[in-house]
């Protein structure tokens, strides 16, 4: 499934936002493959958000919701309406991952 980044519309897929995308990161390949494993709340404490950050990602309180992305131009803003949906959808669907992903793909967010 393809989730869009906030900012540029990029698609990503789901599958490489959760497996791959830290191993993108400065973390060691011990603690990114570590990072896969942890709960959903902890794999975005501020260690990690930082981590992301310095390779181009800004995320909501998921993983798959991208506010911004490596393809983002430095100056683009986030598109303060989907940010705004998107929060209120995964508020809305808590810790289903895979409804969230869903939802995202079918309203192309």
């Amino acid at each position: 499934m393809d989730v869009h980044c906030s900012t540029c519309g990029e698609p990503w897929d789901t599958y490489h936002l959760l497996q791959d995308a830290v191993f993108e990161t400065g973390l060691s390949p011990e603690l990114a493959a570590a990072w896969r494993l942890l709960p959903r709340a902890e794999k975005l404490s501020t260690r990690y958000r930082e981590e992301f950050r310095a390779i181009g990602y800004e995320f909501g309180q998921s993983v798959i919701n991208v506010v911004r992305c490596p393809c983002c131009p430095k100056d683009a803003q986030p598109n303060l309406e989907r940010v705004q949906t998107k929060a209120a959808l995964e508020e809305l669907l808590g810790d289903d991952e895979d409804g969230l992903a869903a939802t995202f793909e079918d309203y192309r967010l």
